[in-house]
C-alpha cells in the first residue's frame, strides 16, 4: 500500500522547499544525488521518510536508503517490526544494523 500524502503535509514541503530554494529537487534529481537516513522509528525520522516520499514521486528523485542501528542494549524485536512494515510502504530499502552491547564499565 502507498500512502498518500495529505494536502496539508505537501503544502508544508513545498514551504519548507522553498525556505531552501525551489530549484534544489530538481539539482537532486539531475546530480542523481544519493540520500541515505538513519531512522529510528521516531517521529523526527519519521516525518523525514514522508519528506524524501514526497521528494521521490513529486520530483522523482533517488531511491533513498535507510537504516537502523540496534545497539543491542534491549530487545526491540516488535519495534524492528514495526519500523520494517511502515518502510516497505514506501518501497524504501531498509538495512538493520545490529551491533553487540558492550560493557565499557568493567576494568
Amino acid at each position: 500500500m502507498i500512502p498518500e500524502i495529505p494536502n496539508s503535509i505537501s503544502k508544508h514541503f513545498e514551504s519548507m522547499l522553498h525556505r531552501m530554494g525551489n530549484q534544489l529537487p530538481l539539482l537532486w534529481r539531475d546530480n542523481k544525488t544519493k540520500f541515505l537516513l538513519s531512522y529510528s522509528g521516531g517521529k523526527d525520522s519519521s516525518i523525514l521518510v514522508l519528506f524524501l516520499f514526497y521528494l521521490k514521486q513529486k520530483y522523482n528523485i533517488e531511491t533513498p536508503s535507510l537504516f537502523y542501528l540496534s545497539h543491542g542494549i534491549r530487545e526491540i524485536t516488535k519495534e524492528e517490526s514495526n519500523m520494517e512494515t511502515y518502510i516497505k510502504n514506501f518501497g524504501f530499502p531498509l538495512h538493520f544494523v545490529k551491533k553487540k552491547s558492550q560493557n565499557f564499565l568493567s576494568n
